[in-house]
């Protein structure tokens, strides 16, 4: 096994799960170690639900995930108000653009061995329309998308470097494409993502170990009540997996509809409270912090 991980550390990935658990010396930009994510917004009501919630509970949320049917199947004027509302409540909105293989007309992916290779896009059509839609959701103001595989999240980041997209722009990889282990995320990073969710269940150990090989932001399922995520509840380790994978987004995915997504920021003030508890030291970010890519609406 030293061949091995002497072979990994020489190309700059550790060796070994990082058992010590190693205090992560990351931060976001602002130097707070970790902020909130609300994902599985699914309407202009759901977003405007999580915005008068936020300010309601005064629980900044500094990210939202929404509209995982794809940009889509909103109207150009649905767009532009997600846009909006999301830039009043200076919160960076991530959206889930154009069609991959669960909304697709093939059946591979509802084959057992299709939910196996993930829900990447399908040929070339299938990208076109992709690209489309990202430009019809830029168009209405919005600057984040979350994308389901390596290739296209380079794909964009290709356009954003040329100019075909624009510069503020930032892109989040989904956790669906697998990344699992230091290597993967350092393809993710290399692929221009901006932000990485790795898949839901890793240990302390290997969140520490995937942190010493990229710098980018992780984004990390803390709620996640459906099983399709694994009935995830992170709430008690949430501090320790700060301070290893700092800088960090604790991602909260339960919950249906404008009551779900209201739950979904009460949960992200029960995280902030225990981490508090735990370790005082840790560092949250405060509401709209500079670096956010908040959305440009028209008008």
């Amino acid at each position: 096994m030293e061949r091995a991980q002497r072979l990994l550390e020489k190309y700059s990935l550790p060796g070994r799960d990082l058992h010590d658990l190693p205090t992560s010396s990351g931060a976001f930009p602002d130097g707070c170690q970790y902020r909130m994510e609300v994902s599985g917004v699914e309407s202009v009501a759901e977003l405007a639900a999580v915005a008068e919630e936020s300010a309601r509970r005064d629980v900044p949320i500094h990210r939202v995930i929404a509209i995982g049917a794809g940009t889509h199947s909103l109207t150009f004027g649905e767009l532009t108000d997600l846009a909006r509302i999301a830039r009043e409540a200076r919160i960076e909105l991530i959206v889930i653009p154009g069609p991959r293989a669960n909304f697709d007309v093939g059946s591979h992916y509802h084959s057992p061995w299709g939910h196996a290779s993930g829900v990447r896009v399908r040929g070339a059509d299938q990208l076109a329309y992709l690209v489309e839609d990202v430009l019809r959701s830029t168009e209405a103001g919005l600057r984040g998308f979350l994308f389901y595989g390596e290739e296209v999240t380079q794909l964009f980041h290709q356009m954003r470097l040329a100019g075909d997209l624009p510069r503020d722009t930032v892109f989040k990889l989904s956790y669906t494409a697998g990344v699992s282990n230091p290597a993967g995320a350092k393809l993710a990073a290399a692929s221009g993502a901006d932000s990485i969710n790795p898949v839901s269940d890793l240990t302390l150990s290997m969140l520490a170990a995937i942190r010493a090989a990229v710098a980018v932001p992780l984004d990390i399922v803390t709620q996640a009540a459906e099983q399709n995520l694994g009935s995830i509840n992170r709430f008690w380790d949430g501090a320790e997996i700060i301070r290893v994978s700092a800088p960090c987004y604790f991602k909260q995915e339960f919950g249906p509809g404008v009551d779900g997504a209201r739950l979904k920021v009460k949960y992200c003030e029960i995280m902030r409270e225990l981490v508090g508890r735990l370790n005082p030291g840790l560092r949250m970010s405060g509401r709209g912090p500079a670096d956010l890519r908040l959305p440009a609406p028209r008008g």
